[in-house]
């Protein structure tokens, strides 16, 4: 008993308290939030303009390697945390990440960001 007690203490020091995750924000005049999974925001500019969108990676546990950056983050910097892009109103755009760690192994979060104007 002592020596399962002893391995499950053990298991749970060397495991990661917590995953990675992506938060988002639609950016505006207004004071933005980041939340987790999923971001929308309503602004009342009556058009069709779009807003930028921003994501990022938090809960990292380990060293990382690079992001690869997907769907509407396609294009952003694979050394950074963070990525910006403009986003139309009115449709959902999925961010995702797929982080490399340096020890081979890889996990993908991923957040959708939504914004609507009033018009």
């Amino acid at each position: 008993m002592k020596k399962r007690l002893t391995a499950l203490l053990l298991t749970a020091v060397v495991l990661p308290l917590s995953a990675a995750q992506m938060e988002c924000y639609i950016d505006t005049d207004a004071y933005d939030e980041w939340q987790v999974g999923s971001c929308s925001m309503m602004e009342y500019t009556m058009d069709h303009n779009p807003n930028n969108a921003v994501w990022r990676v938090t809960g990292i546990n380990k060293a990382v390697s690079s992001i690869l950056w997907s769907e509407a983050t396609a294009g952003c910097t694979t050394t950074q945390e963070f990525c910006m892009q403009p986003i139309a109103p009115y449709q959902t755009h999925l961010g995702k990440a797929t982080i490399l760690y340096t020890d081979g192994t890889w996990e993908v979060v991923q957040a959708s960001a939504y914004f609507e104007t009033g018009f």
